[in-house]
């Protein structure tokens, strides 16, 4: 109840100097006046019905009666319950002193219909004895003793919890429209198919990405089934799927080929159980991503990691043969020579002639050996058979990026070619250019830890008739002791088991047998720079 605010005028006549006889009639009214007072007391306290007075003594609500000049008589106990104040220091207290001006003065205007007769209702605003604002409503009536209205009684509620609830009910309608907005917000962009299908593989629920590929929008296919959309086999696979999430209680997630609009594409797809209030499962909710780029990017790079193996297992045999080839003929050299000197003095002595004939026999053969070592030779100078063709190393560079962008993504390294754009064509194998790159990049790849972002980036630059190219990293670089043998066969910085050791040999063999240079400068603990010089046009050996 609120503090009064103002000393409010008396609501009983002003005294004036009066007769006997009005006097009289006044000792006779104040009289009347205890006697209601006194009845209206024993009402209150019930005399004779103790179950009503226990009743209106534990109620919650605050029950009041005042006297026909608005003096409290009588209040329950909720008074101290719920406004912190003794029953005692309500009573005798005129009603209006608990009420603010703008409260006291709409009851005021509605007090003599009640003590017609008339019941009324109002919402009104009471301070409590800490201060605190109450709202409460008040329901006010007529206080009939012996046949005639002897004042007013009345009900007090307070509503401050039913407000912070009804509050608390508009906030959390209003948190949970946020958040259904948020969710509809995250569904409607993401780029996955997200779809609710039931037992019977009817659509509940499509996003928009969804309608989309299918050629609509969500509203098109809510109603129809997952045979209305897919051929039938694509259909039965999805369902076995979606069913068997529905009846075991268990997502499951898929990576198979799936025809939509007539297009086959890769798809990665999870199935989770979708359950209503009563945690029943109702449907499936179906999230697949399309992967067909990245599968068949992995696809690629799979191919190129088999061309680059047979690479380099041809590179060892090549660097076998070219070591045998050196290795052998000076020994095989030695050796015909050696029998050609022998004939000649032979010839001019008496030598069995079975002698001259095994000589040429060895000769014969030590020229067979000599063909023989030479083929090898050859083999190993070979190192693609592509033909030469205009090779764009922008579009080189970008088709690589795009083999191995997923293992840069977990090595946490970026790869840069956009530096080639303006470097003109080459004249050169594509294939042999392309596995330069490759291999590189790989080695890049390979050399970044993941404890920290790094860069491989590819730059070029064009000089006379030549380009120059930079691949450079900051993936750690090439200790000392192995950088002056990087390019020999069989030298790896990798662990056992991960590498032959060939990778840069086969660069560098594509290097020359394009008329070009290749060289390496690294800085151990922070990073390396291959510098590859190509010409524009191949050399005519070629």
């Amino acid at each position: 109840m609120v503090e009064e605010r103002k000393k409010r005028p008396s609501l009983r006549p002003q005294r004036r100097c009066a007769s006997g006889n009005e006097m009289a009639a006044l000792r006779r009214r104040l009289a009347e006046l205890e006697r209601a007072n006194e009845r209206l007391r024993k009402q209150w306290q019930g005399e004779g019905r103790p179950s009503d007075q226990s009743v209106l003594e534990n109620i919650n609500d605050i029950v009041y009666t005042t006297d026909l000049a608005g003096n409290v008589v009588c209040v329950n106990r909720a008074v101290k319950w719920v406004l912190g104040f003794e029953p005692q220091e309500v009573i005798g207290t005129h009603y209006g002193r608990w009420l603010s001006r703008e409260d006291f003065e709409r009851l005021e205007a509605v007090r003599p219909q009640v003590l017609q007769g008339q019941r009324r209702t109002n919402r009104s605003v009471l301070r409590d004895h800490g201060g605190n604002e109450h709202d409460v409503e008040i329901s006010v009536g007529p206080l009939v003793v012996d046949g005639r209205i002897q004042g007013t009684q009345g009900i007090i509620r307070d509503l401050t919890d039913q407000r912070k609830a009804e509050q608390a009910i508009r906030q959390s309608e209003q948190r949970l429209q946020e958040s259904e907005g948020r969710y509809r917000t995250v569904v409607e962009t993401a780029e996955e198919t997200i779809a609710v299908v039931d037992i019977h593989g009817v659509f509940q629920f499509m996003n928009t990405p969804a309608a989309r590929r299918l050629g609509g929008e969500p509203a098109d296919f809510l109603g129809k089934t997952m045979w209305d959309l897919f051929p039938k086999d694509v259909a039965d696979v999805q369902m076995a799927h979606i069913r068997g999430v529905i009846e075991s209680g268990r997502g499951r997630n898929a990576i198979a080929l799936t025809n939509v609009r007539g297009e086959l594409r890769w798809y990665n797809t999870t199935v989770e159980p979708l359950r209503d209030a009563a945690g029943h499962i109702t449907a499936g909710l179906v999230i697949a991503r399309d992967i067909h780029e990245l599968r068949t990017a992995q696809q690629e790079l799979e191919t190129y990691r088999e061309k680059m193996m047979r690479a380099e297992h041809l590179a060892s045999v090549g660097t076998l043969s070219a070591m045998l080839s050196h290795e052998m003929m000076q020994p095989l050299t030695v050796v015909r020579l050696s029998i050609q000197n022998a004939l000649e003095v032979l010839r001019g002595a008496s030598a069995p002639p079975t002698v001259l004939e095994d000589l040429n026999d060895g000769l014969a053969g030590v020229s067979d050996a000599a063909a023989i070592v030479g083929r090898f030779r050859d083999f190993a100078r070979r190192t693609s058979d592509g033909k030469i063709e205009s090779v764009s190393l922008s579009a080189v560079g970008q088709r690589v990026v795009r083999l191995l962008e997923e293992g840069a993504r977990k090595a946490r390294i970026t790869l840069d070619v956009s530096q080639l754009e303006e470097l003109p064509e080459l004249r050169a194998k594509g294939r042999d250019l392309e596995q330069m790159f490759f291999a590189l990049a790989q080695n890049a790849i390979q050399a970044a830890d993941g404890t920290r972002e790094r860069f491989f980036r590819i730059a070029g630059v064009c000089r006379s008739d030549v380009v120059e190219l930079q691949f450079a990293d900051n993936c750690g670089g090439i200790a000392p002791e192995i950088l002056d043998h990087v390019f020999d066969p069989f030298v790896t910085t990798k662990p056992p088991g991960q590498g032959t050791g060939l990778g840069l040999c086969v660069v560098q063999r594509i290097v020359s047998q394009a008329g070009g240079r290749m060289t390496v400068d690294s800085r151990w603990g922070e990073g390396t720079t291959f510098l590859v010089t190509l010409p524009i046009r191949p050399a005519r050996s070629q």
